[in-house]
């Protein structure tokens, strides 16, 4: 009741929530570029130019990666523009520090989009699938609610702020004891088990982008198929009985 609604705990408490809501408009980015092509019939041209798959995957990969950052760059854009509404109280509102939504968009938000991205983008490519990725993304966030009410217990509270995959358990961890005071006027430190946290899911991010690079292959998917169509639509060769002697 304490806590500013523009403190940076609060700031970073939210974004790290929009983050995980955020990672379904991700995978609409990140999970398409891998498919169009073959949908829409181009992917024959890029296969005859000298581009390199690396080149390739990866340039389109970060293409859709920097447009999503710039889609969930609304979140901490409108947190801002909604601190100065004329409804709000007064004295539940801090001073307003830029540097405070910065540093929560960066340490909170962007590596849980990252992870999203690299993973379902692996996911993409293995399947070529838009169907399969979105299920992959819908049992993964089921899978995840399971998990955390399972060890929603105090004997797991340090193994889950390790190996929570969006961080939200290693952010409450950091600032459990905090007081009132703190959690107005300090930003949760990138260190201990948060640190932990980012980097080990920030090494699953990067697995899953070279899994990505070694399943993705230039080669035309489902050709032998149009081939054996091909032969089934074909007339049958016509056959001449030769005279007889």
């Amino acid at each position: 009741g304490n806590v500013n609604i523009n403190s940076p705990f609060a700031i970073i408490n939210t974004m790290a929530v929009m983050a995980i809501f955020g990672q379904f408009a991700v995978v609409a980015f990140v999970a398409n570029i891998v498919i169009r092509d073959d949908e829409t019939g181009f992917a024959p041209m890029i296969r005859a130019t000298q581009i390199k798959k690396f080149d390739y995957l990866f340039g389109r990969f970060v293409g859709a990666f920097l447009a999503s950052i710039i889609i969930m760059l609304a979140i901490p854009l409108a947190m801002i523009i909604g601190s100065f509404m004329p409804w709000l109280d007064p004295e539940r509102l801090g001073p307003l520090v830029l540097w405070h939504y910065g540093y929560a968009f960066a340490v909170a938000a962007l590596p849980t989009l990252f992870l999203c991205a690299a993973m379902f983008f692996a996911l993409a490519t293995a399947t070529r699938s838009m169907m399969a990725t979105y299920l992959g993304v819908i049992a993964f966030f089921i899978l995840y609610l399971v998990l955390s009410s399972l060890f929603a217990r105090p004997e797991f509270e340090k193994a889950v702020a390790l190996f929570e995959p969006y961080g939200m358990g290693a952010l409450f961890d950091a600032t459990r004891y905090w007081t009132a005071s703190d959690r107005n006027t300090m930003a949760p430190p990138l260190g201990g088990l948060y640190f932990a946290n980012r980097a080990i899911w920030g090494g699953v991010a990067i697995a899953s982008l070279v899994a990505a690079y070694f399943l993705f292959s230039f080669s035309a998917r489902g050709s032998k198929k149009k081939l054996k169509e091909e032969k089934q639509s074909e007339p049958p060769a016509r056959v001449l009985n030769a005279a007889p002697a």
